[in-house]
C-alpha cells in the first residue's frame, strides 16, 4: 500500500514517485441469569430467500410466521447433543422435538412464535448512511488506517480505534535485511506490534517488503524464503489478528513489479505464494496484487462449490492499490479476462486495497459504489488517494461506502417456539440478510443463546458465515437441543457471532454487532432480541 500512483508496468506507465504508504455505541443490558453454559449442537436447516421482501413491523406474534418471496433452497445437517459442566446430555429417551413438537423448518404452525424487525437496508431502497446502525464499529471489515509493525506504538491505534476503524494496514519494511537473515530484535518487533493490534481489539493486514521507492532493491528468492521461514512461528502465534496477508517482498514497495532479481515471473511468485500459504494456518488467506498472478499460480475463479475448502485457491484474495485509477486501474488487469476473473473470484476471498489517482467519472460515487459491489471490498486506506475520498465525501457517498464495506449483516425475521423441555429440542429460525459489499472472510460460528436461569450456548453446526454473500438472505433453523438438566424458568434468545479464535472468542470487539438501529440489544457481545421461551 502506498500514498502514490504506483504502475505496475513501469514500461508501460513510467516511474511515479512518492512516500511510503500511509496510509461500539452504547450497550443496553440483555442478559438476566447466571453466566454458567451449556453447549448444545443441533440440528441445522438452511434456505437462501430474497432479501428485499419481509417483514415491515417491529412487532412480535404468535402462531404466524414471517414468509419471503423469490427462489429457496434448503438443506439440513446432523444433530449432536448438549454438554456442560453444570448440565448433562439428554438420554436416550429424549425426543427430537421439544413440548409444542415443532421442528426445523418452522411454518403457519400452532406454537410458532414470531419476531419481525425492520432494519433499513441498502438494498431495500433505504439510506441509513447516518443512521446510529452504520457507526457500529464491527471487525475484520471497513475503511483501514496505516500502521508501521516495527516501530508501532498503542496510541497510533487508539486513535485509528477513535476514528472508527477495526483494521490497520501493517508496513514491515526489511531493506537491513535483504543480505542477511532475520534476527531475534525484528522478531520481537513485529511480535510486539501483533499484541498492541490484539490489545486494541483489532485486525491487521501485514506487507513485508524491503523497497520502499524506485531505485531500491527486494531480496533474492532463497533470503525471501528463508525469511518466510522465519516468520512462521510468528504469523502462526498471531494469526488471529491477521485479517488477511498481503503478498508482498517481491519489487518495489512488495507490489510484484519491478524486482531487480527476475522474481515478477510466475515461478518465483508461486513458490513464494506457496511459502506463505505454508506459514499460515490454514483458515488465513494470502492477497496478491493482480488476479492473473493467482489464475497462474492455482487456477480458478473460484465457485460456491469450490470456496472455503482449504486449497491454495481458495486461499488467494485480492489487493487493488490503484482502485478506480484507470480503465484497467494502472495495470491491475492487463491480461484478455483478468477483471471478470477477479470479479468472480472476488465473492469468496478477501479484496482490499487504495485508491490512487483522481479518474472523473470512473473514480466519482456512482463508479465506486458500483464497482466496491460489483468486486466485493471488504477492506479500503482512508489515507490515499485524499483527493477521491474526498470527493466521495462531497458527492455524498463516503458514509454509504464505510457503512458498506465488507459484510452488514441484519436480522429481519426471528420463528421460533414458545416453550421447550429439558433434553428435548427446540426449534429457532433466523433470517439473515448481508446488505454489505461482501461476505465475512474469514472463518466465524453462529451461536444461538438462551439466557435465563442458566446459561446455554447452541452452535449452528455446519452453517459458514462466508457463504451469506450480498444482497442474500438465509433462514438458518436450528433445533437447539436443550440440557437434560435445564432448569424450569424463562430464556432469553440472543445470537453470538464471535471470532472463533480462543484469544478473541471472550473479546466483544471481536464480535458481530447486528445492524439494527432497534429492536435488537448488543450486550457484551451478543445481540439480544425481544424474544423468550418457557421451560416448564
Amino acid at each position: 500500500m502506498s500514498t502514490r500512483p504506483r504502475p505496475l508496468s513501469l514500461l508501460l506507465l513510467g516511474a511515479l514517485t512518492s512516500s511510503a504508504c500511509q496510509g461500539g455505541d452504547g450497550s443496553t443490558d440483555g442478559s438476566t441469569g447466571a453466566a454458567t453454559a451449556a453447549t448444545a449442537q443441533p440440528a441445522t436447516d438452511v434456505t437462501s430467500t430474497d432479501p428485499t421482501d419481509g417483514p415491515a413491523d417491529p412487532t412480535t406474534s404468535t402462531s404466524s410466521t414471517t414468509t419471503t418471496s423469490g427462489p429457496t433452497t434448503s438443506t439440513s445437517v446432523g444433530t449432536t447433543d448438549a454438554s456442560t459442566t453444570t448440565s448433562t446430555a439428554p438420554s436416550a429417551t429424549d425426543s427430537d422435538t421439544g413440548a409444542s413438537g415443532l421442528a426445523c423448518p418452522l411454518g403457519d404452525e400452532p406454537g410458532v412464535q414470531q419476531l419481525a424487525l425492520a432494519p433499513a437496508l441498502f438494498g431495500a431502497g433505504d439510506d441509513p448512511s447516518d443512521s446510529p446502525a452504520c457507526a457500529i464499529v464491527n471487525p475484520e471489515r471497513g475503511f483501514h488506517g496505516f500502521t508501521n509493525l516495527r516501530n508501532l506504538d498503542g496510541g497510533i491505534l487508539t486513535n485509528h480505534g477513535n476514528s472508527g476503524f477495526s483494521v490497520v494496514y501493517g508496513q514491515v519494511l526489511l531493506p537491513e535485511y535483504r543480505d542477511a537473515p532475520l534476527d531475534a530484535d525484528v522478531l520481537a518487533e513485529i511480535a510486539a506490534s501483533f499484541d498492541l493490534v490484539r490489545e486494541h481489539g483489532m485486525k491487521v493486514v501485514p506487507r513485508f517488503h524491503y523497497s520502499n521507492g524506485e531505485g531500491e532493491p527486494d531480496a533474492e528468492l532463497e533470503r525471501i524464503l528463508e525469511h518466510i521461514e522465519q516468520l512462521t512461528p510468528l504469523l502462526q502465534e498471531h494469526a488471529d489478528v491477521i485479517l488477511t496477508l498481503q503478498a508482498g517482498f517481491v519489487g518495489l514497495w512488495g507490489e510484484w513489479h519491478g524486482s531487480m532479481h527476475g522474481l515478477d515471473a510466475p515461478g518465483p511468485r508461486k513458490q513464494i505464494l506457496d511459502a506463505l500459504l505454508a506459514a499460515l494456518p490454514p483458515e488465513r488467506t494470502v492477497s496478491v496484487r493482480r488476479p492473473s498472478f493467482k489464475q497462474q499460480a492455482y487456477g480458478g475463479p473460484l465457485t460456491a462449490d469450490t470456496a472455503h475448502d482449504g486449497s491454495a485457491m481458495a486461499r488467494v484474495g485480492h489487493v487493488n492499490d490503484c482502485f478506480l485509477a484507470s480503465d484497467d486501474d494502472f495495470g491491475t488487469y492487463q491480461e484478455p479476462g483478468e477483471k471478470d476473473y477477479a470479479v468472480a473470484d472476488s465473492a469468496f476471498v478477501p479484496v482490499g486495497g487504495e485508491t490512487c489517482a483522481v479518474n472523473p467519472p470512473r473514480s466519482e460515487c456512482p463508479s465506486a459504489l458500483a464497482e466496491l459491489a460489483l468486486h466485493h471490498w471488504t477492506h479500503l486506506n482512508t489515507a490515499y488517494k485524499v483527493e477521491v475520498l474526498q470527493s466521495w465525501q462531497q458527492d455524498g457517498c463516503y458514509a454509504e461506502i464505510a457503512c458498506r464495506l465488507g459484510y452488514r449483516i441484519a436480522v429481519p425475521a426471528l420463528r421460533w417456539s414458545g416453550s421447550g423441555v429439558p433434553g428435548g429440542a427446540l426449534p429457532v429460525a433466523l433470517e439473515l440478510v448481508n446488505d454489505g459489499f461482501a461476505a465475512p472472510v474469514n472463518p466465524r460460528p453462529l451461536v444461538l443463546v438462551f439466557d435465563g436461569p442458566t446459561r446455554v450456548d447452541v452452535p449452528a453446526v455446519d452453517f459458514d458465515l462466508r457463504t451469506l454473500q450480498p444482497g442474500e438472505a438465509q433462514t438458518v433453523c436450528v433445533d437447539a437441543v436443550l440440557p437434560a438438566d435445564l432448569p424450569s424458568g424463562t430464556y432469553r434468545i440472543g445470537l453470538r457471532l464471535a471470532d472463533p479464535a480462543p484469544s478473541l472468542a471472550g473479546d466483544p470487539r471481536q464480535a458481530i454487532r447486528l445492524a439494527h438501529d432497534t429492536g435488537v440489544e448488543w450486550n457484551d457481545g451478543v445481540n439480544w432480541f425481544e424474544a423468550s421461551f418457557t421451560v416448564d
